[in-house]
């Protein structure tokens, strides 16, 4: 009798805890709504304005992080992106991660007769997968109900299709396995990393972002430089700069968007060997320590793509 009812306690556990897994609330996701292009000068005012809509209403979504449409125009206009060109997956997966967006709305409005339609495209910037949604109304009508019928439409898509537009987990250990297969057998160079940091609005105890490359350049097997020890001459100079600043507020829960520039100078010839910049996103319940992932993550992705250019055959 014990045995069968320790199978029955034991499938009951399962049930409840697969019950729980299934039912485990899932992490927001960061969203950039971008300007909507329309079909002339008047129609782009329009379209303007519906963008607009589907942003505030899609701010409201608790599941959603949003990207503030200030900083869209900032740092849209600072790299001179182009919007038509996010139909090429590698412009959108730029944008995104300038943005520190995980998700890219954008859409046009199409039209057609006495109706106008709403269109919208919803793109992954970490999977490239793509999703659309539209609506219809009255030309002649206000476009604030199908504007709000668009946004309550992507907001639903999302959430239905969350797992396309996140990627499948990758550990940091997986991760560093990679790095070191593609540097297998070839010499490592010694490196000296520095970047000045800031925080917007607070004081930085620790650089996060230089000691987290340090970190997964010592583990990769290179030989790291400590700058305040001239004693030896690095092979290579690895120098940039970073900041981190609180976004959006949640409840408890604060978002903290960061921004790396690196540049690689290999010191016998002054020879650049690479030029990268990131962008990171992460959320806590302190600012600080949102700030200090944020700029880790994006230090651990720069180092990802950097390492292979670091290394000589």
């Amino acid at each position: 009798m014990k045995t069968p009812l320790l199978c029955l306690c034991l499938s009951v556990l399962l049930a409840a805890n697969l019950q729980a897994q299934n039912t485990a609330p899932q992490p927001p996701l960061t969203v950039a709504v971008l300007p909507f292009e329309g079909p002339d000068e008047r129609g782009q005012t329009k379209a303007g304005e519906v963008a607009t809509l589907v942003a505030a209403q899609l701010s409201t979504n608790a599941d959603l992080w949003m990207v503030e449409r200030a900083d869209i125009d900032k740092l849209l206009g600072e790299h001179n992106l182009k919007l038509s060109g996010l139909a090429d997956p590698a412009a959108a997966t730029q944008t995104g991660r300038i943005l520190g967006a995980r998700i890219l709305v954008t859409g046009r409005i199409i039209p057609t007769g006495d109706n106008v339609l709403l269109v919208a495209k919803v793109m992954s910037v970490e999977t490239s997968r793509v999703f659309g949604e539209k609506v219809s109304g009255l030309a002649s009508a206000s476009l604030e109900k199908p504007a709000s019928e668009l946004a309550d439409k992507v907001g639903k898509l999302i959430a239905k299709q969350h797992a396309a537009f996140t990627p499948v987990f990758v550990t940091r250990e997986e991760r560093l396995a990679r790095m070191k297969k593609a540097i297998e057998g070839k010499m490592l160079p010694s490196v000296q990393v520095s970047i000045p940091e800031q925080a917007i609005r607070q004081a930085v105890p620790d650089p996060a972002a230089e000691t987290e490359m340090k970190n997964v350049l010592l583990a990769l097997g290179f030989e790291v430089i400590d700058p305040k020890t001239p004693a030896k001459q690095p092979d290579i100079v690895i120098t940039g700069e970073a900041f981190s600043e609180s976004g959006v507020r949640r409840g408890q829960l604060i978002s903290s968007r960061a921004r790396i520039e690196v540049q690689a100078l290999r010191h016998k010839d002054s020879k650049i060997l690479a030029v990268e910049r990131e962008t990171g996103v992460a959320v806590d319940i302190a600012e600080a320590v949102a700030g200090k992932t944020a700029l880790q993550e994006a230090g651990f992705t720069l180092v990802e793509r950097i390492a292979l250019k670091l290394a000589t055959p």
